[in-house]
């Protein structure tokens, strides 16, 4: 009886020490550093939202293995971005961006491509070899 005593003893003394020893890590972590001012503060708190506006929404197109679009005509605003997927398993798609955006993208299974786009106007989008498989993003 006495054995699980001390057993629990040992065990109670282990986690205290391990949790003043986080303490000193955490102290000695910060120790070093100095707080920043109200003004850099607010200065990182505005780059972050800049950040955040400039990303707008993500939308996603998914290219079909039977040379389908799920959405060959898409509407948004300045600051969004476009994501496209192929979703053929076998192969690639090669998208193209008719108005020289980006050069020629290969597309893998799964694997996006994303455009960010800053200024407004229509922007037609071509898959290589695929006259079927086109797309329009007009920006506002």
């Amino acid at each position: 009886m006495n054995i699980k005593y001390l057993a629990l003893f040992f065990v109670i003394v282990s986690v205290a020490f391990a949790g003043c020893a986080e303490k000193e890590d955490s102290v000695q972590e910060n120790s070093g550093d100095s707080f920043p001012s109200s003004e850099q503060a607010s200065a990182e708190e505005n780059d972050e939202d800049q950040t955040l506006m400039a990303a707008g929404e993500l939308h996603m197109i998914r290219l079909g293995p039977l040379n389908t679009v799920n959405l060959p005509a898409l509407e948004i605003p300045r600051g969004d971005t476009v994501s496209w997927w192929s979703h053929k398993k076998q192969g690639t798609f090669v998208l193209i961006s008719e108005d020289g955006l980006f050069p020629a993208e290969e597309l893998s299974y799964r694997v996006p491509f994303e455009y960010s786009f800053t200024a407004s106007g229509t922007y037609l989008f071509t898959v290589e070899g695929i006259p079927e498989m086109n797309m329009t993003v007009t920006v506002m």
